[in-house]
């Protein structure tokens, strides 16, 4: 049985924005904090309030800042292991007529499949990691509210008189 359930995100309200490092763009971002508050639903129907929640997004791209983008290394020497059995079952078994393309596609694919993996997790450069990207972002020091034009009240949390967003 298909289920159709998801998220609703009811009122989202900008609170915040900052400068930071936005994994999905490889670039130092504007990103922004939004409330909602959010309903699971089933079926379209709202059955579970969640409660407000708050998320950055990046500006540019819509993502999360620091989601990340890539198949983390891990998952990567986990895939090469599943191709290193899967090469050694298909040799080992015998080929059954009724699946004698299958048979020997896999006795090709994934020895090939887990060299080329293997040159990969053993040759591809690690890049710098998130907090060293975060190191190089300058903080947000604008006096000007960005989403409403209106000049920021300057205090310790610098906010604006309007739409109440703080400057982090």
């Amino acid at each position: 049985m298909l289920l159709i359930n998801g998220l609703y995100q009811i009122r989202p309200r900008r609170l915040a924005f900052r400068n930071d490092y936005c994994l999905s763009c490889a670039a130092p971002r504007r990103v922004i904090q939004v409330r909602t508050f959010d309903v699971w639903y089933l079926f379209w129907i709202p059955l579970l309030p969640l409660g407000f929640w708050k998320r950055w997004f990046c500006t540019v791209c819509g993502h999360q800042p620091h989601a990340g983008t890539k198949i983390r290394r891990p998952f990567k020497w986990a895939g090469l292991a599943v191709l290193v059995t899967l090469s050694i079952m298909s040799w080992g078994a015998s080929i059954s007529p009724d699946f004698y393309v299958g048979s020997w596609v896999f006795r090709i694919g994934a020895p090939i499949g887990a060299a080329i993996l293997l040159l990969h997790l053993i040759y591809a450069p690690q890049g710098p990691s998130l907090k060293e990207m975060l190191e190089s972002v300058q903080p947000a020091t604008e006096t000007v509210c960005p989403f409403c034009g209106i000049q920021m009240i300057l205090s310790p949390q610098c906010c604006c008189p309007s739409c109440g967003v703080v400057r982090r």
